[in-house]
């Protein structure tokens, strides 16, 4: 607005907290307050020299943006509320929810257009999120009951071929969900815990980690050899490094993928969709749980040291958000138990 027009009611627009755009009744752009010159990356109190109201961008993606502008402009006896996407002149993405008033400013009899702009992109993007978790964690459900008939059903045959066939199951599932999110989701690489945030700090974390779970299987063993000797191949060395072949080389892959399931599609999105307190804590819970359920044609002891073993990366990944230092204690952690005959892996 010009200095000495609607000064009252300019007054009242810079004041306000919300963004305001203003148009006269001819579709000119007479004032836009601070907020909204922050959000449409203009000036403050810029005005538009031309007598008809242009568009702010000749971008495609603003076309609802201006063509919800234009229909409050025309149909001015009805309050518009609508939500559209707008990108800034820096590139930068929003949604704004769009309110429009046509008032009449007592001072002068003039009319305008008030349309009060209120950034919503941050709560879009939350429930996009949310949706798209949803979505990811129901598939994997469908998935890993699929996964557990074959089970019953290899079980019911007597087990006719070895227990890596179900873990080759598991990784199958793995690749699948990771298919489908790329494709029918928005969640970025980021989201699913997959970046290259601080690499040298997560690897230093995780071979500490590493080395005291490899410290810790060597206790557990030596005190296991003392209560009963004749557990854990008596006869084989305490520690076997002639175990050590092309398929512990290539358990870095199946080690990888089974974090993928465990963080990205179980812990990742139960935090995003579960309400209260602690989900963080829950998340953790209720993924170390179902990945040891994912162990068990392994047997019982098996899936309980899944279990611990999925629950101490469940913190780490919280802490970190990356896969990259869990993958790592994984695959040690597998190798280790190994190489120190405690399993066959």
């Amino acid at each position: 607005m010009a200095q000495n027009k609607y000064p009252f009611s300019e007054r009242v627009l810079r004041d306000m907290s919300s963004a305001v755009l203003v148009l006269d009744s001819k579709g000119k752009i007479v004032y836009v307050n601070h907020p909204a010159a922050r959000l449409l990356e203009v000036d403050e109190g810029y005005r538009e020299e031309q007598t008809r109201f242009s568009l702010l961008s000749d971008s495609t993606y603003n076309d609802s943006f201006n063509e919800a502008i234009l229909a409050a402009l025309y149909d001015k006896d009805v309050t518009t509320v609508k939500k559209v996407p707008y990108m800034a002149p820096s590139g930068r993405k929003y949604v704004v929810l769009m309110s429009s008033s046509f008032l009449r400013d007592p001072e002068t009899d003039s009319a305008m257009l008030v349309i009060t702009l209120s950034d919503e992109t941050a709560a879009e993007e939350m429930k996009r999120k949310l949706n798209d978790s949803s979505n990811t964690f129901t598939t994997f459900l469908f998935g890993f009951c699929g996964w557990m008939l074959v089970y019953a059903f290899w079980e019911f045959l007597g087990r006719p071929v070895a227990a890596d066939f179900m873990t080759h199951g598991v990784e199958v599932l793995g690749l699948l969900m990771l298919v489908f999110i790329l494709h029918r989701t928005s969640l970025t690489w980021r989201d699913l815990g997959i970046t290259a945030q601080e690499p040298g700090k997560t690897v230093r974390t995780a071979l500490v980690i590493a080395v005291c779970a490899f410290l810790f299987l060597c206790g557990l063993k030596a005190v296991a050899r003392l209560i009963d000797p004749n557990c854990f191949e008596p006869a084989a060395p305490f520690f076997d490094p002639g175990r050590f072949g092309l398929r512990q080389v290539l358990y870095v892959f199946t080690a990888g993928i089974q974090e993928f399931l465990a963080r990205s599609v179980m812990q990742g999105n139960l935090k995003r969709i579960t309400t209260g307190k602690h989900t963080g804590a829950l998340a953790i819970v209720l993924s170390s749980l179902i990945f040891a359920a994912l162990h068990i044609h392994f047997g019982f002891l098996f899936m309980v040291g899944a279990a611990i073993l999925a629950g101490l990366e469940g913190i780490l990944y919280d802490k970190q958000q990356n896969i990259l230092g869990v993958w790592i204690v994984h695959w040690v952690f597998g190798v280790s138990g190994t190489l120190l005959c405690l399993i066959d892996h």
